[in-house]
């Protein structure tokens, strides 16, 4: 069963605003906002990509492939946060609100 918009919504938000402050506390770097383009404002840059690889990995819990190695991925903190929404939903198990029955 799909999320409903409004959830994945605010699901979306609330991951733009943990990277955002994932930015700030580990890689002591400002992001204005979920739009702004973290290549050309040197925000990120190969070291800074590695990391923040790490990072997400470990605080969202959600391992980022090969596959997703574009740019345009990471090209702001919202295509960040789709990246990281799409394995968390793929990883989610299928049932009511995510439930599986033997978790009820």
């Amino acid at each position: 069963m799909p999320e409903s918009p409004q959830l994945a919504d605010s699901d979306r938000e609330r991951i733009q605003r943990e990277l955002i402050e994932l930015f700030a506390e580990k890689l002591n770097v400002h992001v204005p906002s979920e739009t702004t383009d973290l290549f050309e404002s040197g925000i990120l840059d190969s070291q800074k990509f590695v990391e923040l690889l790490l990072h997400i990995e470990d605080h969202f819990k959600a391992p980022i492939g090969v596959e997703d190695f574009e740019t345009e991925n990471f090209q702001c903190v919202g295509n960040i946060a789709s990246v990281i929404l799409r394995h968390k939903n793929a990883s989610m198990p299928v049932g009511v609100g995510g439930w599986t029955a033997s978790q009820t």
